[in-house]
């Protein structure tokens, strides 16, 4: 805040300079603030005009942004002078401020500017000035506080905004770490359910290990007793045979029995007797003749198989030839029924010989003849079902040559047509280059000329555009045919591979079917053996 005083020197011009000196002071001092208020400080100027009309005095009170405002951290203001006259004092009442300043500096501690003399007062320029001086020194002490305090808020601010800074960093930090360490868990969580999945997978893995552990274990052992119980029954059969051996050299020729059949009831055998001989006889053809019948039986069931085995063999047969387009290969259907047919015939005729001849010959000679008579005519189905493939092989390649040179027969044509049409076009430029030449000999206007070359470049342009129409479209039609030519074979070599499977498959098959009736002809001949 700032007080400016203005006095002409006309209204005062009994007053020496000190005394306005004075009397300014006084009412500069009458405008402080008392001492507590150590913050505000008071900046007195003087300022006497040289001139002869008027001497004016300016004074100047000037007041912190600190006192202005109490709570601010704000800088110090420029101060700006204050020209506008001041209501403190007039001439009026020059006496009353003069005593109301006396008073504020007795009340601020300082002494009195009036003396008494013979009960007059009077003004003491001495303790005046001397006031005057002590306020310049609380004035300069009080502006070196405020300044050190300025500076001290100064430090106090810029600390609290690093402060604010630094605060504003770590919470920064903070929730980086807090997202850091919720990832962190996250990702502990999912190693964590890893772990427990991998470990329950080890676990199972352990238990199974174990199991085939015991498997194994159990089998060997199995085998082992196994092995044991065979060298102990071949042993036992091996010193039965050198027994029967020797015994049958010591022995004469005669009848040995082979089979003893025991009791039934499982006794004793009683003294030998002609009841007892005629019961065991009896007993014995009774045995036999159930034995006879059982194996008459496991005969009949061996026949049923094969049979079994046979028309499950023309089946597969059948599903494997017949063709996937009925309506192209009714002819390779009828053969192949035809031979199938053939071939049960002849095994019906080779029962009925077999049994007519059953009779008259070994049961061994008519298993061997059958055996036999069931080779050829495999022999033969192989030979016709390989001279079918054959035959289908051929066909195929011969429907492919066709297509073949009807694609070819189809280029030539086409490329007898271009060959015309190029034809055409060589006329055609040939007979425009002669018009342009009679044209060119005949005298003719240069803007004719022009026209009639303009009209003909047009002409050319245009045919040559058709003509490349034509081209491209001529080229995408052979590409079309190559393409549809290059998936045909693609197609025609995954159905031959298909094929190859198979006719693999079927020959594996067929072969395991022979090893099982081979397999059926030994028990077959074992039983024969037994009869006899």
């Amino acid at each position: 805040m700032t007080k400016t005083v203005f006095l002409p020197s006309k209204i005062i011009p009994e007053l020496f300079v000190p005394q306005l000196f004075l009397f300014f002071f006084c009412v500069c001092v009458s405008q402080a603030l008392p001492l507590e208020h150590t913050k505000n400080y008071i900046k007195v100027s003087l300022i006497i005009s040289p001139t002869e009309d008027m001497s004016t005095i300016y004074c100047y009170s000037t007041m912190p942004p600190s006192r202005q405002y109490s709570h601010s951290t704000m800088p110090l203001l420029p101060v700006s002078p204050y020209s506008g006259p001041s209501d403190f004092c007039t001439e009026n009442n020059i006496s009353e401020c003069m005593l109301y300043i006396s008073q504020e500096l007795s009340s601020l501690g300082l002494p009195s500017i009036f003396y008494d003399l013979n009960g007059i007062r009077e003004l003491d320029v001495t303790s005046a000035l001397n006031g005057m001086y002590d306020l310049l020194q609380l004035q300069r002490r009080t502006m070196g506080m405020v300044e050190e305090l300025e500076v001290e808020q100064l430090k106090v601010s810029s600390d609290l905004h690093c402060q604010q800074l630094s605060s504003s960093k770590l919470k920064d930090q903070l929730e980086l770490s807090k997202k850091e360490n919720i990832r962190l868990r996250e990702r502990e969580r999912q190693l964590e359910i890893n772990v427990k999945s991998l470990q329950s997978c080890l676990k199972n893995e352990k238990e199974e290990v174990q199991k085939l552990q015991n498997i194994i274990a159990s089998r060997a052992t199995q085998y082992n007793h196994d092995m044991k119980r065979k060298e102990r029954e071949f042993n036992k059969l091996k010193e039965r045979l050198n027994q029967l051996l020797a015994d049958r050299k010591d022995k004469k020729q005669g009848m040995d029995v082979l089979n003893y059949v025991g009791r039934s009831d499982g006794r004793r055998s009683q003294w030998k007797t002609v009841k007892t001989d005629a019961r065991h006889e009896s007993e014995m053809y009774k045995t036999l003749l159930n034995e006879f019948d059982k194996h008459q039986k496991e005969l009949m069931l061996e026949n049923a198989e094969l049979r079994k085995v046979l028309q499950q063999m023309k089946r597969e047969m059948v599903g494997i030839l017949s063709p996937k387009k009925h309506s192209q290969k009714e002819e390779k259907c009828t053969e192949f029924t035809d031979q199938v047919s053939f071939f049960d015939e002849n095994i019906h005729i080779r029962k009925s010989v077999f049994n007519e001849e059953s009779s008259e010959m070994s049961c061994e000679h008519a298993r061997e003849k059958l055996t036999n008579s069931i080779r050829q005519q495999w022999r033969k189905l192989k030979h016709h079902v390989e001279n079918l493939d054959n035959k289908a092989s051929m066909v195929q390649l011969g429907r492919e040559v066709g297509e073949e040179m009807i694609s070819k027969d189809v280029h030539q044509d086409e490329m007898e047509r271009l060959k015309v049409e190029i034809q055409q076009c060589k006329d055609f430029i040939q007979t425009q280059q002669q018009l342009l030449q009679q044209q060119l000999n005949t005298p003719c206007d240069e803007e004719t000329a022009a026209v009639l070359n303009d009209c003909y470049m047009l002409e050319e342009k245009e045919r040559l555009k058709e003509e490349w129409k034509t081209f491209e479209e001529q080229r995408k039609n052979f590409e079309m045919e190559r393409r549809s030519f290059t998936e045909a074979a693609i197609r025609l070599g995954h159905e031959r591979k298909m094929f190859e499977e198979d006719r693999a498959t079927w020959l594996k098959h067929q072969f395991l079917n022979m090893t099982f009736t081979e397999h059926m002809a030994i028990k077959t001949q074992n039983a024969l053996s037994d009869c006899k």
